[in-house]
């Protein structure tokens, strides 16, 4: 990585910018029976939200020079564009999320990574995930008892690059012998979970979402998220996504009957 991103990624301020945004896009992902529509609503008027969006706005090195289908520019990184969609009630936040996702894991615009890995490849749907619980023992992220979802799921994953932003931060202000080591450490994580893990398949997530919840608060979740990750993946010098994936479910017991397997 040129050691220009390096210092953009490693400064303080884009960093708590960057914890933000991602905290942000998390919330409003939440299923709203978690309180989400609360701390939402609370962050109509919060200015930290709309300055850490200018603040990575204002970065050259944010700027994607290429698009993966389905990634968004930095000039649509704005949350106040999430929350002007925010249902005036969770009752209505809490059918529009239901409408789009469905009571069970949704088909249309499924929020889970290994989803979108050929339901025909059961070896590297469990390797991935395998992989991402790895990343999160690493680092100490479990799963909240009140909150079991999949690790593949996109709340977790969002929740997780903002865990290892915090780190760096508390790394950078820490013990001064072993700063640049713990820094390293954090920052090359970021570098690998969003190049493994978010890259590939969330902007295919998030042209879905915005699809399945087209004129609603999602669509405008699903547009702020792909300017996210195609901003985050500017940072770190990552590539595009070159094709992007589709769901893919994996047969159903009854799909083998006769096959002869």
């Amino acid at each position: 990585m040129p050691d220009t991103l390096n210092e953009v990624t490693r400064d303080p301020a884009v960093g708590m910018s960057r914890q933000a945004l991602y905290r942000f896009a998390a919330l409003a992902l939440l299923d709203p029976k978690f309180g989400s529509w609360e701390q939402l609503d609370a962050l109509r008027n919060d200015d930290v939200l709309h300055e850490a969006a200018a603040l990575l706005g204002s970065l050259p090195e944010a700027v994607a020079d290429k698009f993966a289908l389905g990634e968004r520019p930095l000039a649509e990184l704005v949350p106040q564009r999430v929350l002007e969609r925010l249902p005036n009630s969770r009752d209505e936040f809490n059918r529009q999320f239901e409408d789009t996702f469905g009571l069970l894991v949704s088909k249309a615009c499924p929020p889970y990574e290994t989803e979108y890995i050929d339901g025909k490849l059961t070896f590297q749907r469990s390797n991935s995930m395998a992989d991402i619980g790895g990343f999160y023992n690493a680092f100490g992220m479990t799963t909240s008892a009140q909150n079991p979802e999949r690790p593949d799921h996109i709340v977790q994953e969002l929740e997780f690059m903002a865990l290892l932003i915090g780190l760096s931060r508390q790394a950078d202000a820490g013990d001064p012998a072993l700063r640049e080591e713990r820094m390293d450490v954090c920052h090359d994580a970021q570098a690998r979970f969003l190049n493994e893990h978010l890259v590939w398949w969330t902007p295919a997530f998030a042209a879905l979402l915005g699809r399945e919840g087209a004129g609603g608060f999602y669509e405008a979740v699903a547009v702020f998220l792909a300017a996210l990750i195609a901003a985050e993946r500017s940072l770190f010098g990552i590539a595009p996504a070159p094709i992007p994936p589709s769901p893919s479910e994996l047969e159903p017991p009854e799909a083998c009957d006769g096959c002869q397997v």
